[in-house]
């Protein structure tokens, strides 16, 4: 465990002992990671901070986003008086997402005392941390250089080291083997390394070859001044993604200054934001999380000549598949970003193989499944006629290829695998089965919609056969486990959950009351470690598998189970509200290790659940604040979405609360075809006494309103009813800190654990 101090009073908090951080624009081909102390680090180097008048390398855990959601980051430490406050971000030489990447970094020096006090400041590159165990990188990085071998395999630009580099320092700027690796402002000091009293040269006036490992901190630069009291000074350093040899461009990265350039990509970003669905809630650390896990997805999008790559982050996970990009798609199409969509979808087509199968990692036949769901959705939601064209005959050869695979298998289902990950069990996969029958319902909603009954009539066929072959089968296998759906189908013991936890979400294969469903959440559910989902038997809590879960949960309407692990999934992310997959312990040391965060797979399904609670479409209603906090509940209090998607239309809403005991409910929709209905959920904390949509008077059914779907003022008269437990955020927070310091005592004076 760690001490539960490090969580201090005053501040964000931060789940992680050692949180990292991605930074980067949209179409680029590689990232930058915040590590842990706060250093930038790229596939060349690490940039280095020291403060103090001891020099030491700062280490900061908190670390915020301007605005609380834009990719601006900003941290500070206070030593001797001095408070060292850092502003980073990276932006591009021409504004173009495509462009050459620059990372800049603001650092004022500012005397908090009441005298006169020396600020002490100095920057650095090391080629990587220490390593304390074996790899290819220091604790809590990536791997680099890496090429890859084909579009969409994991790649790192980069360099390995060479103990031959020749270091050099030119004007403003410190060079390895003649290119750039930073610029910086004129230093009280300057040396190559930061101790040169033994076997180093101290002259800086020509290169030098270093006798120097991977991790000394080189190319150093110093500042020293003595600041008045409340006097500050502005040190501002640019740092190239990629080291620069060229004159040109040198003098294009010198140009741009530090403010204009934190201007362009905030304009940049905010005009993506506003473009998109917006959410208003009385809670901060929700709505920041839904726009920051958008512009996570979005910077991990490689634009590479006519591809559009959706990798999973920029780090480790600098890489496609197709399970977790089509979740990341449609998470685009249904929270206002179909063009990004489509461009991401359209690399899909490009792994589909000769006989219809779409895979992109070995015997992983999730793949179809989700790609043919995600294809079919896009067309459904946004009605492009040219894509929809496009992806039919892919569809229909896709299915083809399902049926051959069918009629080939013993029991008639998606044939058996061996996979060492997720379920990580041998047979047939439980989820595979529910991601291609989901994928199947959509495409044939996708041909009725695209006027091709012949695809349609084709496609039920076969999803008809497929849904009662593989209920036989589901049968078989939950009649010894209580309901319990299984993660494989054969009979086994062991697997672990994760695509069994699909029968709801994302197309409805089983209802969503069946009792098999239900045993399935009861179990899982019972296997929750603070608050979310756990996996290895236990081992390790998992973030956003959680989630799988709560998707199911907001369609069965268990509004306050739904919102418990919604609030604790935002528990366990930074300050920069960055989630992680896996690899951490149950109240453990709270560090994931190389399972780096961002993890944007866990970003597009926040983002899916946050818009779900809101809006979503069933059955063809559609279905408003379907999960409410208390928190959002309240005298003066508002709810707004705006520009939310849906398969109907265009949905914004606005919640007004003038009173604790009445709301009126503002509906404004622009319905390309309207829904049967309108379905208003009452929170269960909530009791309705009156209410009228239109003027004309309404009463609950089943805990909602249901009005037509041309309805535009709905009022309501209700009370919060006694007992409503204090969920929110903040007392989430509260409450696994109290546990979590209560075991931290008992894990110090105890024997075991």
């Amino acid at each position: 465990m760690v001490s539960p101090s490090i969580d201090e009073a005053g501040q964000p908090f931060c789940y992680f002992s050692k949180p990292t951080g991605q930074i980067g624009m949209m179409y680029s081909e590689s990232g930058t990671e915040i590590t842990p102390e706060g250093y930038l680090r790229t596939g060349f180097g690490e940039m280095m901070f020291f403060a103090g008048p001891e020099l030491e390398p700062t280490s900061v855990r908190i670390r915020t986003l301007e605005d609380g959601h834009l990719p601006v980051v900003h941290y500070s430490l206070l030593r001797a008086g001095i408070r060292y406050e850092f502003t980073m971000f990276t932006a591009t030489l021409d504004g173009r997402p495509e462009g050459r990447q620059v990372n800049f970094v603001r650092v004022q020096l500012a005397n908090e005392s009441n005298e006169a006090r020396r600020a002490v400041f100095a920057t650095a590159i090391r080629y990587d941390a220490p390593r304390t165990v074996s790899g290819l990188h220091g604790e809590n990085r990536f791997d680099r250089p890496w090429k890859s071998t084909f579009p969409g395999d994991y790649r790192q630009l980069g360099e390995k080291f060479d103990a031959n580099w020749v270091y050099a320092f030119k004007g403003n700027t410190f060079l390895r083997d003649g290119r750039v690796l930073y610029l910086f402002p004129t230093p009280e000091e300057r040396s190559f390394t930061l101790h040169t009293f033994y076997n180093y040269p101290p002259e800086t006036d020509k290169p030098q070859k270093l006798q120097i490992t991977e991790d000394t901190a080189t190319g150093v630069v110093r500042y020293s001044s003595v600041l008045r009291p409340r006097q500050t000074r502005v040190l501002d350093f640019k740092m190239p993604v990629v080291p620069v040899n060229d004159a040109s461009v040198l003098a294009a990265i010198d140009a741009l200054s530090f403010d204009a350039a934190r201007q362009q990509i905030r304009s940049f970003w905010q005009k993506i934001l506003d473009d998109g669905m917006q959410i208003e809630l009385p809670e901060k650390k929700p709505v920041d999380t839904f726009d920051a896990s958008l512009i996570y997805a979005l910077e991990a999008i490689d634009h590479i000549g006519p591809d559009y790559i959706q990798n999973t982050n920029q780090l480790n996970y600098h890489s496609f598949t197709l399970r977790d990009a089509a979740d990341i798609a449609h998470m685009y199409d249904i929270t206002g970003y179909p063009d990004v969509a489509g461009n991401v979808l359209a690399f899909f087509l490009k792994w589909q193989k000769p006989d219809g199968n779409f895979i992109s990692q070995p015997q992983q036949y999730d793949g179809w499944g989700l790609t043919v769901w995600a294809l079919a959705e896009h067309s459904l939601m946004t009605h492009d006629k040219a894509f929809t064209a496009d992806v039919l005959p892919r569809i229909d050869h896709a299915v083809d290829w399902l049926a051959q695979a069918r009629a080939g298998d013993p029991m008639h289902i998606i044939p058996a695998s061996d996979v060492k990950d997720n379920e990580n069990v041998p047979g047939h996969i439980t989820g595979y089965n529910f991601l291609a029958l989901a994928g199947l319902k959509s495409s044939i909603e996708m041909a009725r919609d695209a006027g091709r009954p012949d695809l349609a009539r084709k496609w039920q066929s076969e999803y008809n056969d497929y849904h009662k072959a593989f209920l036989a089968v589901l049968d078989r296998a939950t009649q010894t486990t209580e309901g319990y759906i299984p993660p494989a189908l054969d009979g086994q013991k062991g697997g672990y959950d994760w695509g069994n936890l699909l029968s709801v979400v994302p197309g409805e294969t089983l209802s969503p009351h069946d009792p098999r469903v239900t045993a399935t959440l009861k179990t899982t559910q019972a296997k929750y470690q603070e608050g979310i989902m756990t996996y290895a038997d236990g081992e390790f809590l998992h973030h956003y598998l959680t989630i799988k879960n709560t998707l199911t949960e907001v369609v069965r309407e268990d509004q306050q189970r739904a919102l418990g692990e919604f609030y604790a999934w935002l528990l366990h992310t930074s300050a920069a509200h960055a989630g992680f997959e896996y690899a951490i312990r149950p109240w453990g040391d709270r560090n994931f290790a190389d399972n780096l965060a961002p993890h944007d797979w866990g970003a597009a399904e926040f983002r899916s659940l946050m818009r779900d609670m809101l809006v979503r479409e069933q059955d063809g209603d559609l279905h408003l604040m379907s999960v409410l906090s208390p928190e959002w509940i309240g005298a003066g209090k508002t709810i707004a979405v705006r520009q939310a998607p849906s398969l109907f239309g265009t949905v914004d809403f606005v919640l007004n609360q003038p009173s604790a005991t009445s709301a009126i409910l503002h509906l404004t929709a622009h319905f390309s075809a309207a829904p049967k209905r309108v379905v208003i959920h009452i929170p269960w904390f909530m009791t309705v006494k009156s209410a009228t949509a239109d003027g004309k008077s309404i009463r609950p059914v089943d805990g909602a309103l249901l009005v037509p779907s041309d309805t535009h003022e709905i009022h309501i008269e209700w009370s919060k009813n006694p007992g409503t437990p204090p969920l929110s955020y903040a007392q989430t927070v509260r409450d696994y800190e109290n546990e979590y310091a209560r075991r931290y005592q008992r894990f110090m004076t105890q024997e075991g654990r």
